[in-house]
């Protein structure tokens, strides 16, 4: 074991970037996009129904936020 990396874990690091690009992508435009829904929810005030929903929103805005921090960085 020489520490070198080989072909097969060269391969699938490779091929798991690129699989992996299109999802962050997303992930990243979304946490950009995302802050606009908060708009009409905050507007007319929290409701009980849309408190579950804002509180998924921020969930989900969080995770966007986590997975597409990378997109565009070399």
């Amino acid at each position: 074991m020489s520490g070198v990396p080989s072909t097969t874990d060269s391969l699938a690091s490779a091929l798991s970037r690129t699989a992996f690009a299109p999802v962050q992508v997303v992930a990243f435009w979304s946490a950009i996009a995302l802050p606009l829904a908060y708009l009409p929810l905050l507007a007319g005030g929290l409701a009980a129904g849309e408190l579950s929903l804002f509180v998924g929103l921020l969930a989900v805005h969080a995770a966007a936020l986590v997975i597409g921090r990378d997109h565009a960085q070399d």
